[in-house]
């Protein structure tokens, strides 16, 4: 990880910290997902879709249209 990512890392931590711990992932508009993939691996696990990882929701993404 380069200084710079770190660097990155740093201000998103403090900005989800100011915005209360809790930052709201938004989808770019572009991107295919296979949402059924995603609600059926959410039950499995027990999980709602807004609670999963990024490296989870990213196993589902079909295409990134765009």
């Amino acid at each position: 990880m380069t200084e710079k990512e770190r660097q990155d890392m740093r201000e998103l931590d403090e900005i989800a910290d100011r915005a209360g711990g809790y930052v709201s992932f938004l989808p770019d508009v572009k991107q295919h997902v296979d949402m059924r993939g995603i609600l059926a691996y959410c039950k499995e696990k027990g999980i709602e879709p807004i609670d999963m990882t990024l490296r989870e929701y990213n196993r589902f993404v079909i295409s990134d249209a765009g």
